[in-house]
Protein backbone atom coordinates (compact mmCIF):
# COMPACT_ATOMS: atom_id res chain seq x y z
CA UNK A 1 0.00 0.00 0.00
CA UNK A 2 2.70 2.67 0.79
CA UNK A 3 4.56 1.76 -2.48
CA UNK A 4 1.76 2.53 -4.54
CA UNK A 5 0.67 5.72 -2.00
CA UNK A 6 4.37 6.76 -2.89
CA UNK A 7 3.56 6.79 -6.83
CA UNK A 8 0.01 8.13 -6.65
CA UNK A 9 1.22 11.40 -4.31
CA UNK A 10 5.14 12.18 -6.08
CA UNK A 11 4.02 15.17 -8.22
CA UNK A 12 1.94 17.00 -4.95
CA UNK A 13 4.01 19.42 -3.19
CA UNK A 14 5.46 18.82 -0.29
CA UNK A 15 2.80 21.11 1.83
CA UNK A 16 -0.18 18.94 0.70
CA UNK A 17 2.63 15.56 1.73
CA UNK A 18 3.06 16.94 5.01
CA UNK A 19 -0.84 17.39 5.05
CA UNK A 20 -1.13 13.86 4.30
CA UNK A 21 1.02 12.83 6.79
CA UNK A 22 -0.52 15.22 9.78
CA UNK A 23 -3.74 13.59 8.88
CA UNK A 24 -2.85 9.75 9.14
CA UNK A 25 -0.19 9.09 11.04
CA UNK A 26 -0.94 11.79 14.11
CA UNK A 27 -3.92 9.51 14.66
CA UNK A 28 -2.94 7.01 16.50
CA UNK A 29 -5.51 6.65 18.86
CA UNK A 30 -5.07 5.84 22.26
CA UNK A 31 -1.17 5.98 22.39
CA UNK A 32 -1.60 7.91 25.52
CA UNK A 33 -2.36 4.19 27.02
CA UNK A 34 0.24 1.79 25.97
CA UNK A 35 2.00 0.90 28.98
CA UNK A 36 2.82 -2.53 28.41
CA UNK A 37 4.76 -2.85 24.94
CA UNK A 38 8.05 -3.64 25.20
CA UNK A 39 10.98 -0.89 24.13
CA UNK A 40 11.47 -3.14 21.32
CA UNK A 41 8.02 -2.86 19.47
CA UNK A 42 7.66 0.93 20.38
CA UNK A 43 11.33 1.37 18.25
CA UNK A 44 10.11 -0.44 15.60
CA UNK A 45 6.61 1.98 15.86
CA UNK A 46 8.82 4.76 15.61
CA UNK A 47 10.91 3.21 12.66
CA UNK A 48 7.94 2.59 11.16
CA UNK A 49 6.69 6.22 11.73
CA UNK A 50 10.27 7.66 10.18
CA UNK A 51 9.93 5.26 7.00
CA UNK A 52 6.48 6.19 6.33
CA UNK A 53 7.77 10.17 6.07
CA UNK A 54 11.23 9.39 4.13
CA UNK A 55 9.39 7.77 1.68
CA UNK A 56 6.98 10.41 1.64
CA UNK A 57 9.43 12.46 0.97
CA UNK A 58 11.48 10.45 -1.60
CA UNK A 59 14.20 10.49 1.12
CA UNK A 60 16.86 7.54 1.20
CA UNK A 61 16.09 5.35 4.28
CA UNK A 62 19.47 6.14 5.75
CA UNK A 63 19.22 10.01 5.70
CA UNK A 64 18.28 11.69 9.27
CA UNK A 65 14.55 11.20 10.34
CA UNK A 66 15.19 13.85 12.96
CA UNK A 67 16.28 16.43 10.16
CA UNK A 68 13.68 15.02 7.91
CA UNK A 69 10.86 15.75 10.84
CA UNK A 70 12.68 19.35 11.91
CA UNK A 71 12.60 20.73 8.22
CA UNK A 72 9.32 19.78 7.37
CA UNK A 73 7.42 21.12 10.08
CA UNK A 74 6.07 17.68 11.52
CA UNK A 75 6.39 16.16 15.12
CA UNK A 76 7.89 12.60 15.31
CA UNK A 77 6.80 10.01 17.09
CA UNK A 78 8.04 11.04 20.59
CA UNK A 79 5.94 14.38 19.99
CA UNK A 80 3.21 12.73 19.36
CA UNK A 81 3.26 10.08 21.89
CA UNK A 82 3.47 13.12 24.82
CA UNK A 83 1.15 15.27 23.94
CA UNK A 84 -1.32 12.67 23.76
CA UNK A 85 -0.26 11.78 27.49
CA UNK A 86 -0.09 15.28 28.23
CA UNK A 87 -4.10 15.64 27.07
CA UNK A 88 -5.37 12.95 28.46
CA UNK A 89 -3.62 13.17 31.84
CA UNK A 90 -4.79 16.44 31.69
CA UNK A 91 -8.06 15.79 31.25
CA UNK A 92 -8.47 13.17 33.81
CA UNK A 93 -6.84 15.03 36.74
CA UNK A 94 -9.54 18.21 35.91
CA UNK A 95 -12.53 15.59 35.57
CA UNK A 96 -14.56 16.16 38.06
CA UNK A 97 -17.06 12.82 37.23
CA UNK A 98 -17.32 10.82 40.01
CA UNK A 99 -16.35 7.27 38.60
CA UNK A 100 -12.97 9.54 37.16
CA UNK A 101 -12.02 11.11 40.17
CA UNK A 102 -12.74 7.30 42.03
CA UNK A 103 -10.28 6.01 39.48
CA UNK A 104 -7.64 8.90 40.09
CA UNK A 105 -7.69 8.47 44.02
CA UNK A 106 -7.31 5.01 44.03
CA UNK A 107 -3.63 3.16 44.10
CA UNK A 108 -4.06 1.73 40.76
CA UNK A 109 -3.84 5.06 39.12
CA UNK A 110 -1.97 6.83 41.02
CA UNK A 111 0.90 3.62 41.09
CA UNK A 112 0.37 2.12 38.11
CA UNK A 113 2.11 1.02 35.28
CA UNK A 114 0.22 3.98 32.71
CA UNK A 115 1.34 6.89 35.08
CA UNK A 116 4.70 5.30 35.28
CA UNK A 117 4.98 5.12 31.47
CA UNK A 118 3.05 8.36 31.49
CA UNK A 119 5.43 10.21 33.93
CA UNK A 120 8.35 8.50 32.22
CA UNK A 121 7.77 9.94 28.97
CA UNK A 122 6.30 13.60 30.09
CA UNK A 123 9.50 13.86 32.31
CA UNK A 124 13.00 14.02 31.47
CA UNK A 125 14.90 12.43 33.66
CA UNK A 126 18.60 13.76 34.53
CA UNK A 127 21.39 11.45 34.27
CA UNK A 128 24.38 11.52 37.09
Amino acid sequence: MLRCSKRKFSYCSREVKMGLFRSHCYSIYCNSLWSRYKVATLNRHKVCHNDILKRLLGLPRWCSSSLAFARNGVNNLGVIRRHSVFSLRSRVELSANSIITSVRQGSAYVCGPIQQRWLGLLFVQSVG
